[in-house]
């Protein structure tokens, strides 16, 4: 299996989770990271159609328009909502409803990270230097 290095800024409060989670569980935070990160994945087969067409026609993208793409953030409020619903998840347990959005929630942010990911590679393959979205997710 071959890695990748990436920079990522966690706000300090997710940090604290996953270093908690690291120590549970007796592994280092980086470890621990790419667990959860890896949970969090579809396998590849298992994407949405609509999702799998939105990624292919990024090939047809300009440059520019694969820049913003790269940098695409979700918007704060489904970050402070998710962050929310984990936080409650894991001190009480979530309602049925609340189960749904949470799972909404997380096919809304692995949308954005496959859409940012597939944006930086296809960048790098027309040449591009993409050391700024690892130095800094928001540049």
């Amino acid at each position: 299996m071959s890695y990748q290095q990436v920079t990522i800024l966690l706000p300090e409060r997710v940090y604290r989770q996953v270093e908690k989670l690291s120590q549970v569980k007796q592994r280092s935070v980086a470890d621990e990271v790419v667990a959860v990160v890896t949970a969090a994945l579809p396998e590849p087969e298992a994407l949405p159609e609509a999702l799998q067409a939105e990624l292919s026609q990024l090939d047809q993208f300009s440059d520019e328009e694969l820049w913003h793409a790269a940098r695409m953030i979700a918007p704060v409020e489904k970050t402070e909502r998710m962050q929310l619903l984990v936080e409650k998840q894991q001190l009480e347990g979530l309602t049925a409803v609340e189960q749904e959005e949470a799972a909404l929630l997380s096919q809304f942010f692995n949308r954005v990270m496959l859409v940012r990911a597939k944006a930086a590679v296809l960048l790098q393959a027309r040449g591009h230097d993409i050391s700024s979205l690892l130095d800094d997710p928001n540049s």
